[in-house]
C-alpha cells in the first residue's frame, strides 16, 4: 500500500470531511452573525496583543501569513477552489490586516460562500465519476501532491478523475497482494479487471456515500464552525502552539470514545483530513505500556474480539463508537500506519488503569553487563487544577515514578542507566524539573522568559540526586518541549550522553486562558461561564547556557539515523514558528567532559555495518524523495511496476519496526519480576510483547553498545 501521505483514499477523505462539515450541523445552531464575529475576532486580537509573548504586530507580511494559513486549512490538496475562485480572494492577501486593524471584514464571509459552492461542486462531479466504469485505456499519469489549483471545473474533474483512477488501481492491488499473490504474478493485467473494477468503484461508492449520511444542511451552523476555525487560524499566526478553543471542540470525537479511551489508554480523534489518529496515550494504559503506538499514527481499520476488521473510512462516528464497546477484557487489534508509512498490527487488552499499578516501568539489560532501561513516553502530573501555593504540590508525578523505579534498578546492581526519551511530547514543566533534578545534586536546570524580556532561572527544587552513574538518554524528531529542557540541562551538565536524533525544537510555553483582555493572573476569579478561551504562548525557555531549545531542538552527542529525518516535521518547519534568541547563562558547574569522540567514532562503525540502520537510511531517503511529488502512473502495468517496487520499501520498513531478531536478554527488575507473577494472563502477555520489544530495538542495542564502551575506558 502507499504511504499515508501519498495515500489515494486518504486524500479524497479529506474530500468527504469537507462536504460533512457543510451537511452535518444540527438546525438548533445558532445563526451566524458577521458582525458578531467580526468583534469576536477583534476581542481575540486584543487578548493576544496583551497575553502573548511576542505580540504580532498586523502588516502587509502578518496578512499574507493568515491567508495562506486559511487557504491551507481550507483547500491545502487543491481539490475545490478553482483558479476563478482564487482570482476573487487573492486580493484580501494584503488586506486581512486592515480588517484586523477594524478597517472591513469581508474576507472571511466570502471564502466561506466561495468555498461552500467549491465542495458542492465538486462532490457533484464525484457522483458523475462513481456513475459508469472508469476508462483505463489512456496513458495518463497524476501528479501528486497538487501544487497549484485547477484552472476550470473541467480541469477539476479530471483531476478528481484521475484521482479515483488511482484510487481504483490502489484497491485492485492492494486486494491482490493481500491474497498472497507473488509480486511476478502481479504485472500482467488482471483478467477480471473489469469486474474488480466495479467492486471497488462500488466500495469506494459506498465509502462517499456513508460520509454524505448526515443531511441536516444548515449553512448558519456551518458558518459558526468556520469561524472557530478561522479564529484558530489567527491564534496560529502569533505562534503554532496558540489556539483558540471553545468548549464545544471539546466534545467532539474524543469524548465519544471515552469508554475505548479510559479501557485502552488511548484517545482517537480526526485529523484536518478526515483520518482518525492517536491524539492521546494515557499514562500507564495499555497502550502505553505497549510502545508500539506513538501519538500520530493514523488508524486504519479494528477489529474487536472475535469480529471482523472494519476499515474506519467505511464506517461514520456513531459506528465507530459502537464497535469500540465492550467489557474490560476485550482485546482489540488496530491497524495502524505510522508517519513513515509503515502498516501494522497493535493489539490492546481492554483494562482499567489503577494509580497502584504504577506508570513508569523500569527493565534490565544483561550482557557484559547489566544496564538499566527506562522508557517515558510523556511528562504527566497527578496535580489537579486547584494548585495555589507551593505547599498544595505533592511531587507525585512522573519523576517520582522514574525515581521510584531507579531504586528498584539499583537494587538489581545496574552499571548503567538508559533513559527513553524518544516519541515524548512533553507536558509538565515542573515534572520536567523535577526529573532532571534527579541527576543533579543542585543548580539551575534552565530558565523561562516572559513578555517583558524578564528572565526567571528554574531551579532543582530537591538537593541531592538519586542517581549518579552513567546515563545515557535517547531522543529522536518527535521529542519535544519537557523532554527538550530535561535533556538539554543534561547535556549542559555534561551529566549524561545524548544519543539519537535532533529533537522538535519546542522550548515555548503555554496556559490556557479565559478569552477576557481583563484576566489577571493574580485574582481568582469564576471562569465557569466562558464560553471562549484561548491556549496562549506566554513565554520562552532556555537551557542553562543561555541558548534555547526553541527552533534548534536539541543536537544529540551521538546522531543516529532517523526514518523520520524526510519528513520534516519539526517546529522551524512552521511559517509562525518563533524565532531562536538568547538569555542569561545560569551560573552552573558541569561536570567533566565526556568521551563523546571516543564513543561516536566506535558508533559509527557499528551503524555503518548494522544492516536495520542501513535500511533506515534507505527509508529515510526514500520518504524524503516521495514528500516532494511524484508522478503516478494510471495504467496497470506501469502503476503496478511502481506498486511493487513500494512494496519494497515497506518490507524494508516493516524490518526496520521488527528489529533485531537475535536482540539483546532483557527482563523486568527483581521487584517486579514478584509482581508479574501474580498478574493475569493478559498482563502477563503484554509484558512478554514489550519485553521483546525492548530487546529488539535497534536503537537501545547501540544505546547498551554505547553504554559498554563507555564503561569500558
Amino acid at each position: 500500500m502507499l504511504p499515508h501521505f501519498f495515500n489515494p483514499h486518504l486524500l479524497m477523505k479529506k474530500f468527504y470531511v469537507a462536504f460533512f462539515l457543510i451537511l452535518s450541523f444540527a438546525s438548533t445552531a445558532q445563526t451566524y452573525q458577521s458582525a458578531a464575529f467580526n468583534q469576536k475576532a477583534k476581542l481575540l486580537r486584543v487578548f493576544l496583543d496583551k497575553n502573548h509573548y511576542a505580540p504580532l504586530t498586523w502588516n502587509d507580511s502578518a496578512s499574507v501569513l493568515l491567508y495562506n494559513r486559511w487557504m491551507d486549512l481550507l483547500d491545502d490538496d487543491k481539490m475545490f477552489f478553482t483558479k476563478a475562485a482564487i482570482d476573487i480572494l487573492e486580493p484580501y492577501k494584503t488586506k486581512l490586516d486592515d480588517e484586523m486593524n477594524g478597517n472591513g471584514w469581508a474576507f472571511f464571509d466570502k471564502s466561506i460562500q466561495l468555498y461552500k459552492k467549491a465542495v458542492r461542486q465538486a462532490d457533484s462531479l464525484q457522483q458523475i465519476i462513481f456513475s459508469k466504469p472508469v476508462d483505463f485505456s489512456k496513458p495518463e499519469v497524476i501528479h501528486y501532491p497538487f501544487t497549484t489549483n485547477p484552472a476550470s471545473i473541467a480541469e477539476l474533474q479530471q483531476r478528481l478523475l484521475k484521482l479515483t483512477r488511482w484510487r481504483i488501481l490502489n484497491g485492485i492491488a492492494s486486494e491482490l497482494d493481500s491474497s498472497g499473490k507473488a509480486a511476478s504474478n502481479l504485472t500482467a493485467i488482471p483478467k477480471d479487471f473489469a469486474a474488480k473494477e466495479i467492486k471497488i468503484r462500488e466500495r469506494l461508492k459506498r465509502q462517499h456515500e456513508i460520509n454524505m449520511k448526515e443531511q441536516l444542511v444548515n449553512d448558519t451552523g456551518f458558518e459558526n464552525e468556520m469561524a472557530d476555525k478561522y479564529l484558530q487560524a489567527i491564534s496560529w499566526c502569533y505562534d503554532p502552539h496558540t489556539e483558540y478553543m471553545n468548549l464545544a471542540e471539546k466534545k467532539g470525537f474524543e469524548t465519544a470514545l471515552s469508554g475505548f479511551e479510559y479501557s485502552t489508554g488511548m484517545g482517537l480523534n480526526q485529523n484536518k483530513d478526515g483520518n482518525y489518529e492517536v491524539d492521546r496515550l494515557e499514562p500507564g494504559g495499555n497502550a502505553w505500556r505497549t510502545g508500539e503506538l506513538h501519538k500520530g499514527d493514523i488508524v486504519l481499520s479494528i477489529k474487536k474480539g472475535d469480529g471482523p476488521d472494519r476499515h474506519l473510512a467505511e464506517m461514520d462516528e456513531e459506528e465507530v463508537e459502537q464497535l469500540l464497546r465492550g467489557n474490560s477484557d476485550e482485546k482489540v487489534v488496530l491497524t495502524v500506519k505510522t508517519a513513515a508509512g509503515i502498516t501494522k498490527k497493535v493489539t490492546l487488552t481492554k483494562e482499567k488503569v489503577t494509580d497502584d499499578e504504577g506508570i513508569v516501568k523500569s527493565y534490565v539489560i544483561h550482557g557484559q553487563q547489566k544496564i538499566g532501561y527506562i522508557q517515558l513516553p510523556g511528562f504527566y502530573s497527578r496535580e489537579s487544577d486547584e494548585i495555589e501555593k507551593d505547599d498544595d504540590v505533592k511531587f507525585d508525578g512522573c519523576a517520582n515514578d522514574v525515581s521510584k523505579e531507579i531504586v528498584k534498578l539499583t537494587r538489581d546492581s545496574i552499571a548503567g542507566l538508559i533513559l527513553d526519551l524518544r516519541y515524548n511530547g512533553g507536558g509538565s514543566m515542573w515534572e520536567a524539573m523535577q526529573l532532571a533534578g534527579i541527576f543533579i545534586d543542585y543548580g539551575p536546570v534552565g530558565s523561562v522568559k516572559n513578555r517583558d524580556g524578564k528572565v526567571h532561572f528554574l531551579k532543582d527544587p530537591n538537593r541531592g540526586t538519586a542517581y549518579d552513574g552513567p546515563l545515557l538518554v535517547l531522543i529522536n524528531s518527535s521529542s519535544a518541549s519537557a523532554s527538550e529542557l530535561t535533556s538539554a540541562m543534561l547535556q549542559d551538565y555534561r551529566r549524561a550522553l545524548i544519543v539519537g536524533s535532533t529533537t522538535y525544537g519546542k522550548g515555548t510555553a503555554q496556559s490556557i486562558l479565559p478569552m477576557d483582555t481583563a484576566y489577571a493572573e493574580e485574582v481568582k476569579k469564576n471562569y465557569d461561564d466562558y464560553k471562549d478561551f484561548v491556549k496562549v504562548t506566554g513565554g520562552k525557555f532556555y537551557r542553562i547556557d543561555g541558548t534555547t531549545t526553541q527552533w534548534k531542538g536539541v543536537i544529540p552527542d551521538i546522531a543516529l539515523p532517523d526514518i523520520y529525518e524526510g519528513l520534516g516535521i519539526r517546529e522551524n518547519k512552521n511559517a509562525s514558528a518563533l524565532l531562536p534568541d538568547n538569555a542569561k547563562r545560569g551560573i552552573y558547574t558541569p561536570l567533566a567532559d565526556l568521551p563523546v569522540d571516543r564513543l561516536k567514532t566506535n558508533s559509527n562503525k557499528r551503524v555503518m555495518a548494522d544492516a536495520i540502520f542501513m535500511d533506515v537510511k534507505k527509508a529515510a531517503d526514500w520518504v524524503k524523495e516521495y514528500t516532494t511529488g511524484r508522478d503516478i502512473p494510471l495504467q496497470w502495468q506501469n502503476y503496478i511496476a511502481g506498486y511493487i517496487k513500494n512494496e519494497g520499501m515497506y518490507k524494508i520498513m516493516q524490518r526496520i519496526d521488527d528489529g533485531n531478531e537475535k536482540g539483546m536478554a532483557v527482563s523486568n527488575n527483581n521487584f517486579d519480576k514478584e509482581k508479574i507473577k501474580f498478574a493475569t494472563g493478559s498482563g502477563k502477555e503484554l509484558n512478554e510483547t514489550y519485553l521483546k520489544h525492548i530487546a529488539a530495538d535497534a536503537y537501545i542495542n547501540e544505546a547498551y553498545s554505547i553504554m559498554l564502551d563507555w564503561l569500558n575506558k
